[in-house]
């Protein structure tokens, strides 16, 4: 069923200042930076360790990102789950009742939905089944095809 944390999403205020506190102190590697225009932030994909994370910053006031930093402050945004098959982890869920947000399928490269916080504690949780070639790539292969 769940497979693995895929990787932790971190929404700050300033993505430079991150960017330097995690390369410089912590030595994570920089892999990528983005901008999501449609959903209005931009964001920088670290490796430390085996540990995949992403940071993001707001672009518009309007994003889910200045929203989630106006509500809780800096900090954790979301976990994200690896399964080996999303259909499969939900209707397992159903019987608990759990309400998910935000299906989407990117077709050949991922199918995701969000879980409420209301079902996990507080943490928003992104489930995710990689497609394709993705589902066997290593951590690095399948970001570069991703995010590249």
């Amino acid at each position: 069923m769940i497979k693995k944390i895929d990787h932790i999403g971190i929404a700050v205020r300033d993505l430079e200042a991150a960017k330097k506190v995690f390369t410089e102190a912590f030595g994570a590697r920089l892999l990528y930076q983005k901008e999501n225009l449609q959903d209005k932030y931009v964001f920088a994909l670290f490796k430390m360790g085996e540990i995949i994370f992403s940071v993001l910053e707001a672009t518009s006031p309007d994003s889910f990102v200045a929203r989630h930093i106006e509500r809780f402050g800096e900090g954790v945004d979301h976990v994200a789950i690896e399964v080996d098959d999303l259909d499969a982890v939900l209707k397992h869920w159903e019987k608990y009742g759990f309400k998910t947000l935000n299906y989407e399928e990117v077709p050949g490269i991922r199918k995701q939905v969000f879980l409420s916080p209301k079902n996990s504690f507080g943490v928003v949780f992104q489930v995710l089944e990689w497609l394709g070639q993705n589902k066997f790539a290593n951590d690095e292969e399948r970001m570069g095809r991703v995010w590249s």
